[in-house]
């Protein structure tokens, strides 16, 4: 089974934490509109806002989408209260879907129990070649997998974008973090 990354990347209409959650969950949130798209492929929706964003709020929002059908997607994304829906959360966004690079080194590692903070990264570029970008990738993962990273680390995986084929991304999970506490990552 295929599987693709939707990110939606943008600024929000809202001007705080609590009313961008509450529009969220009357949006993108509504159980009906949850219950669509999980029967039309959304294997998982995540939301994101950027680290400090407690006591600083800078109207920015990260959802990543799992989806396992991209035709059940454009369905979803084609009706008019979706579209009305993502109108009335943002005020500008980006959305693209990236196809999952299947040869790139990925891991999903289960998180620490306790440890319930998430935290993403996005690493976005484009690339010589794909078989160039696969060996470091490789290489550096491989190279980086032992116990430590496991205590950092739950998820990685890297993804293409399907049209420009040179474009791509990477998205990194961590459990939570320990020295590495500044950056421009996204919480959930």
């Amino acid at each position: 089974m295929a599987f693709n990354l939707l990110t939606v990347m943008g600024k929000v209409t809202s001007t705080s934490v609590e009313a961008t959650c509450k529009l969220h969950n009357e949006t993108a949130g509504n159980p009906g509109g949850v219950a669509a798209a999980k029967s039309l492929g959304d294997m998982s929706h995540m939301t994101f806002m950027p680290l400090g964003t407690g006591s600083s709020f800078s109207g920015e929002l990260l959802f990543l989408d799992i989806w396992n059908n991209l035709d059940g997607m454009n369905r979803f994304f084609s009706d008019p209260h979706v579209q009305e829906g993502g109108n009335r959360m943002f005020s500008s966004r980006e959305n693209i879907v990236w196809s999952k690079l299947d040869t790139f080194l990925n891991f999903n590692f289960p998180s620490p129990t306790g440890k319930n903070d998430r935290i993403v990264g996005l690493i976005r570029g484009r690339v010589r070649s794909l078989d160039e970008a696969e060996a470091i990738h490789n290489t550096s993962m491989e190279g980086m997998v032992g116990p430590s990273l496991l205590m950092l680390y739950s998820r990685s995986c890297a993804f293409i974008h399907p049209d420009l084929r040179q474009e791509q991304t990477k998205t990194e999970k961590w459990s939570y973090m320990t020295t590495r506490t500044q950056g421009s990552g996204m919480r959930n």
